[in-house]
């Protein structure tokens, strides 16, 4: 039996901390599987396999950065000399980079990338991985053209949904009372390349239309404070829940009427594709990258769309502009768009309920048992 290692910089919360946790379940069947983090505060998620802490917080200057990677470098490489690991999997960049650089003799170094924002510092020690993995087509399109990585070496591998256990948890008792209203809801952390604030200036309009809407936004982070004072000033504190980091969401995703990604950009959305688990019919902004992957496969996201476009598993808005807008800033276009949508689904129940339906049917494509085969594969080729 393989020795394998899954390497992140922690398990506190997010989407490929979630990944780490959905695909361990899976592998520790198959391999002697090992959690490698750096630190093991506040762990959010449970996970299979036998738990490594390095033990090497993050440095919040540039000389203790530095310091930190040369350390997290010879942790790892005693750590999978001792374990005698074969295959080392790690996930995002703060990780890959001490992965790569700690290589031991017939070891298999896989990297990964989990979002479009890429940095291209390393990519000369980065390329020197056996394999490279983007979590999606536009994330490994930009490993090859921009990022110059080996095109032998990428691969797409979607992140993975465990759509039983999503179910199972969506069973318990929520905390939010639906008390007939329409909840709208999205996921995610609070911060810049998630744009919760363009979807509460938009929810703001939504109001004037749907009196009993509701805005549920589930996740934690830096830009909570102006979340608060945002929703304050609109004066939507009475419709507008922001209910932090929640261990199981699916409770209370399953209240939803309606999930909305306002996000700037992404990987892959794990929230999306979740949320299409518990069949929520689906908006997203059209953003670099996934979400046109999921929503409207075979077509290529439009950074110029300028409207409303009802694809084939969900709606696709165009991305806001990121600003960090005021409650005195009137809507601008891209906010509009995304208010008018929502309230066009919720006028359009057929067309709802549609969604609903096909939304299940596309979460299977990325359910575990499809994706760990991939992975699966990866580890054991040769």
């Amino acid at each position: 039996m393989k020795n394998v290692a899954l390497i992140i910089y922690s398990l506190k919360g997010g989407g490929a901390e979630r990944v780490v946790s959905t695909l361990s379940f899976e592998l520790a069947k198959k391999y002697n599987l090992y959690i490698v983090v750096f630190d093991s505060d506040n762990i959010a998620y449970d996970f299979a396999g036998q738990l490594v802490d390095l033990n090497l917080k993050a440095s919040p200057t540039s000389l203790g950065k530095l310091i930190n990677g040369l350390k997290r470098t010879l942790k790892l490489r005693k750590f999978k000399r001792k374990y005698e690991i074969d295959c080392s999997i790690s996930f995002m960049e703060s990780a890959n980079l001490p992965n790569v650089l700690s290589r031991v003799a017939g070891e298999k170094v896989v990297i990964s990338f989990h979002s479009s924002s890429i940095s291209r510092r390393f990519t000369t020690i980065n390329s020197s991985a056996d394999r490279i993995i983007g979590v999606s087509e536009g994330v490994s399109d930009t490993l090859r053209e921009k990022c110059k990585l080996p095109v032998s070496k990428i691969r797409t591998i979607y992140n993975p949904v465990d759509i039983s256990h999503v179910k199972t948890l969506s069973n318990g008792d929520s905390v939010i009372s639906n008390d007939e209203r329409f909840i709208i809801a999205t996921m995610g952390r609070l911060s810049q390349p998630k744009g919760q604030w363009h979807l509460i200036r938009a929810f703001s309009k939504v109001r004037t239309h749907i009196p009993n809407a509701m805005l549920l936004i589930l996740g934690e982070g830096a830009l909570r404070t102006y979340l608060e004072k945002l929703v304050l000033d609109l004066d939507l504190q009475m419709s507008v829940i922001l209910a932090g980091h929640q261990k199981n969401p699916f409770k209370e995703l399953t209240m939803a009427s309606l999930f909305v990604l306002p996000s700037l950009y992404e990987g892959f959305p794990m929230a999306l594709c979740e949320a299409m688990a518990l069949g929520l019919p689906i908006i997203s902004t059209d953003c670099k990258y996934g979400p046109r992957e999921i929503l409207a496969p075979g077509t290529k996201t439009c950074s110029s769309l300028k409207k409303i476009e009802y694809a084939r598993y969900g709606v696709l808005v165009p991305v806001c502009d990121g600003v960090q807008y005021d409650a005195y800033h009137p809507l601008t276009g891209e906010e509009e768009l995304l208010a008018d949508s929502i309230v066009a689904l919720y006028k359009k129940e057929e067309l709802r309920k549609k969604y609903a339906k096909i939304s299940k049917l596309r979460a299977l494509d990325f359910d575990i048992s499809n994706i760990a085969q991939e992975w699966e594969t990866l580890i054991n080729e040769e």
